[in-house]
């Protein structure tokens, strides 16, 4: 039997990963795969990209790699107009401004797609959609009729996606369509990490979510220090999103939120 671990988003959060990297470790995995967007958001991308690098964890580029790895001017998130949109593009030029040469060469090479073949199970790995790569959203809410033209020409049996944040769990058509959620940006309403686990043995699948707490005090407390937008800490503080709002002048306060003073 082979057990293969997922990891997605992860978004230069030492912290969680290295919590995430440690309950894989308790559980005999030693196959680690990741679905990209190793950075922006968080304060700690070098960090972050050289543990991957370091234990070779196969990854393929998410729109953040993308972005900072190219120097893009965004990620091309489907951010709100106003506020949302400027802490995501504020965190695009953090980002880029605070990450080596040799870290966007390292983005800059991820592959956009991967299939695995783990006896007899074919595996598809793309940050977000079979047909969009990078951008396109598959969320729980996602509608049937769209789910099955995302499927309709995939050849593999299970395809494990990131990019929503969410974990989600789909089957149609003899397809299995699996998101491992958010190492370092969950966004499932509590604050931790998810990951995924596949199980495959002669031909039989079956998978399994695990959630990881970190120290998520000390990652906020860091973003606060190199200068991030605070909204950021917060997302991070409540384990979700939330309405920015519509421009500047309205932020949510991270002063507010039990156990954080910032």
């Amino acid at each position: 039997m082979k057990r293969l671990a997922f990891i997605s988003d992860i978004h230069s959060n030492l912290e969680a990963l290295e919590a995430v990297l440690k309950d894989i470790e308790t559980q005999g995995i030693k196959e680690i795969y990741c679905l990209g967007d190793l950075v922006g958001y968080g304060p700690n991308p070098n960090e972050v990209v050289e543990i991957i690098r370091k234990k070779n964890i196969i990854t393929v580029m998410g729109n953040y790699d993308d972005a900072i790895g190219y120097e893009k001017d965004s990620c091309g998130c489907a951010y709100n107009p106003g506020r949302e949109t400027e802490v995501g593009d504020e965190s695009i030029s953090w980002t880029i401004r605070n990450t080596t040469a040799e870290n966007k060469e390292f983005l800059k090479s991820l592959p956009h797609r991967l299939t695995l073949d783990v006896e007899g199970i074919k595996v598809l790995l793309v940050h977000g959609s079979p047909i969009n790569h990078l951008l396109e959203y598959v969320k729980p809410s996602t509608s049937a009729e769209r789910l099955r033209v995302l499927v309709k020409n995939v050849e593999e049996d299970v395809i494990v996606n990131g990019h929503t944040h969410l974990v989600m769990a789909k089957h149609l058509y003899g397809k299995t369509v699996l998101n491992p959620g958010s190492v370092g940006r969950t966004k499932d309403g509590k604050p931790g990490a998810t990951y995924l686990i596949l199980n495959i043995d002669n031909g039989v699948y079956w998978y399994e979510f695990r959630f990881v707490e970190y120290d998520v005090k000390t990652t906020v407390e860091k973003i606060i220090k190199a200068g991030l937008p605070v909204e950021l800490a917060t997302v991070l503080a409540l384990g979700q999103t939330f309405d920015m709002g519509p421009s500047k002048e309205r932020k949510m306060e991270t002063k507010e939120i039990p156990g954080f003073k910032i």
